[in-house]
């Protein structure tokens, strides 16, 4: 029998936008989130309780009561396996760079727990959508990903744009539109200008959507949509090896649904042939 957790990212499952953002928000913080009252559940996603017991009764049980009863078993599950346990840091003995690229590849495997398939559709279809504009905002640490983003996004289409943390930042956000998509990444330890970033974007009716860490970020109740990625890792420091791992996923999601990217890339090619982009050219 399939674990909770394999059961709610079933790619097949038929679900509701609120029961979406039922399985977003037990996914967020599992186990924890699904082991409270149902109001605080429901209350954590944005929903009704109604929604809460629809989705539970879609899932193949009786009631909540027993839906928790599974989501305590697949945790007692998870605490016994080996493979879950981190040693804490200060233990670390031995061939610390071995052990930590052994943890990034189980923090890989957490992020595909962690995705929902429509939520990657959904995303998709707003990117690759030229009526609209899709900006780009990055923290301290995250902006090299936005930028990295950026980079890929103007290869599919035009009208993509940076949100840079300096004095030009209040000239950008007022071109945001309605219906742009502001693409905002954030991690702990969030930052205040990210968050004044999302507020303006709402405030402009913009569509936000947050890349972040499986915590209590703020900007949470902005977003429209949460792509969540691990940032533990045995380090001293929090790792971004998940997030990089999501936008290079996306970037080859948008690259095989985008009808015009072989010649878009061909009149790129050859203007950077007339500005000799590159040193090392083909003959």
């Amino acid at each position: 029998m399939p674990s909770l957790r394999d059961l709610i990212t079933e790619p097949g499952l038929d679900l509701t936008p609120a029961e979406r953002k039922v399985i977003r928000a037990l996914l967020d913080h599992y186990p924890r989130n699904g082991l409270g009252p149902m109001s605080r559940l429901a209350e954590h996603a944005g929903v009704s309780d109604p929604t809460i017991v629809r989705l539970v009764k879609k899932l193949g049980f009786g009631g909540y009561a027993q839906f928790q009863e599974a989501l305590l078993s697949d945790m007692d599950h998870r605490l016994r396996s080996p493979s879950t346990l981190l040693q804490p840091r200060s233990h670390i003995k031995g061939d610390t760079w071995t052990q930590y690229l052994e943890s990034c590849g189980g923090a890989l495997q957490e992020t595909q727990a962690l995705t929902q398939p429509e939520d990657v559709r959904i995303l998709m279809q707003w990117l690759l959508d030229g009526r609209h504009q899709v900006h780009c905002f990055g923290g301290r640490f995250s902006s090299f990903l936005a930028q990295y983003l950026l980079n890929h996004l103007r290869l599919f289409r035009s009208g993509c744009f940076a949100l840079e943390d300096n004095a030009q930042l209040p000239d950008r956000l007022f071109d945001v539109q309605r219906q742009d998509v502001v693409l905002v990444f954030d991690y702990r330890r969030y930052q205040s200008q990210a968050l004044r970033v999302a507020n303006a974007a709402k405030q402009r009716h913009a569509r936000v959507v947050l890349f972040t860490d499986i915590y209590a970020s703020p900007l949470r109740e902005l977003a429209d949509l949460v792509m969540t990625a691990p940032v533990e890792s045995i380090s001293a420091f929090d790792t971004l090896v998940p997030a990089l791992a999501q936008v290079e996923a996306l970037i080859a999601c948008l690259g095989l649904s985008c009808p015009e990217l072989a010649e878009r890339l061909e009149g790129i090619d050859a203007l950077r042939a007339e500005f000799t982009t590159h040193l090392l050219e083909e003959k």
